[in-house]
C-alpha cells in the first residue's frame, strides 16, 4: 500500500477514540489508514492500538466504552467472537457468524455490534472483476473472519459453502449456523482439500511466520481457481505466490481492509464516503 505524505495528528480535549482491539495488535494497519484519513478529511478523531489479552478481555473489554470520548472500537484476534457477549444489540451478520468486529456506542449508552470483514471482502472480490454468485468456495478457518467471510459469501449467492477447521466442532458450528439462519444454500464441514473448489479462502493466521504451514496442500489447486488470502501485513503471502504459479487468480487481504472503510465510518457516523474516494484521499494504489 503506497500512501501520501502522513498528516501529522493533532490531539485534543475534545478527540474522540476509536480503539483497534486485538492480541496481538503488532500487525494491525488501521490506525495508520484512518489516522491519515482523519487528518485527511478534518474528523476530530484518532484511532490507537489496545493490545488486550484474552484473559483480561471480558472485564478489560465492555470497560473501555465507560470512557466518554471512546465512541466505538475495532475488533480483530482473537476477540471478535467474545465481544458479542457484551453488546445490547448487533446486525443480522454477527448474529449469524457469532462474531464481531466493529462497536459503535450509541446516545443512550447501549452498544451495537457489526461485521464487516464479510462484506468488504465481497465487495474487494467484485472490485476485481470476481463473482462469488453460484460459486462453491472452501473457507479455511472459522475464527471471527472466517465466520464473516462464510456468512457474507453465503448472502452473495455462492452455491455451497465448505467450511475446514482443525477444530471440527467450529467448522460444524459454524456450518450450523450458516444453514439455520438461512444465509447459504448449502454449507458443511470440509477438510482442507482445495481440489473442486472455485473459490478457496485462507481465513486462518497461516503465513504471518515464515516457519508457518501452506493452510491447503497447493498441488491440489485447479489452475482458474480463485484463491484468496485475508492476512493484510503481507501482499503476497506464501499461499498466494505458491497458487500464482499455479495458474491460479489470486485475491490480496488489503483489498477487504480498504473496502470495509466506509462501513466503519458510516457506522460511527460519518457517512458519504466510498472506497474509491478513500483511495484517492490517502493515496492508496492498487
Amino acid at each position: 500500500m503506497a500512501t501520501a505524505e502522513m498528516n501529522p495528528l493533532s490531539i485534543s480535549g475534545s478527540t474522540l477514540l476509536y480503539p483497534v482491539i486485538g492480541y496481538p495488535v503488532g500487525q494491525v494497519k488501521a490506525p495508520m489508514l484512518y489516522n491519515q484519513l482523519f487528518g485527511a478529511i478534518g474528523i476530530d478523531a484518532v484511532v490507537v492500538p489496545l493490545e488486550i489479552a484474552p484473559a483480561d478481555f471480558p472485564t478489560v473489554g465492555p470497560a473501555l466504552f465507560a470512557v466518554s470520548n471512546v465512541r466505538g472500537a475495532m475488533i480483530t484476534i482473537p476477540h471478535k467472537p467474545a465481544c458479542v457477549d457484551f453488546l445490547d444489540a448487533a446486525s443480522a451478520a454477527v448474529k449469524a457468524a457469532g462474531a464481531c468486529n466493529a462497536i459503535v456506542k450509541r446516545a443512550d449508552g447501549t452498544l451495537f455490534g457489526d461485521l464487516f470483514d464479510g462484506v468488504g471482502f465481497v465487495r474487494g472480490l467484485k472490485r476485481a472483476g470476481v463473482e462469488p454468485k453460484g460459486m462453491r468456495c472452501l473457507v479455511v478457518g472459522s475464527g471471527g473472519v472466517g465466520a464473516a467471510i462464510a456468512v457474507a459469501l453465503g448472502e452473495a449467492g455462492a452455491a455451497s459453502v465448505g467450511v475446514s477447521d482443525l477444530s471440527a466442532d467450529s467448522a460444524a458450528r459454524l456450518a450450523g449456523r450458516l444453514t439455520s439462519f438461512g444465509v447459504c444454500r448449502e454449507a458443511f464441514v470440509a477438510t482442507n482439500d482445495p481440489a473442486g473448489y472455485d473459490l478457496v479462502v485462507n481465513a486462518t493466521p497461516l503465513g504471518l511466520k515464515e516457519s508457518d504451514p501452506l493452510p491447503v496442500p497447493v498441488e491440489r489447486l485447479a489452475p482458474g481457481t480463485v484463491v484468496a488470502d485475508v492476512i493484510m501485513k503481507i501482499d503476497f503471502t506464501p499461499l498466494l505466490l505458491a497458487a500464482r504459479e499455479r495458474g491460479c487468480t489470486i485475491h490480496m487481504g488489503r483489498e477487504m481492509f480498504i473496502e470495509m472503510a466506509p462501513l466503519y465510518l458510516s457506522l460511527f457516523g460519518y457517512d458519504g464516503y466510498t472506497s474509491d474516494g478513500i483511495r484517492k484521499l490517502v493515496g492508496y494504489k492498487d
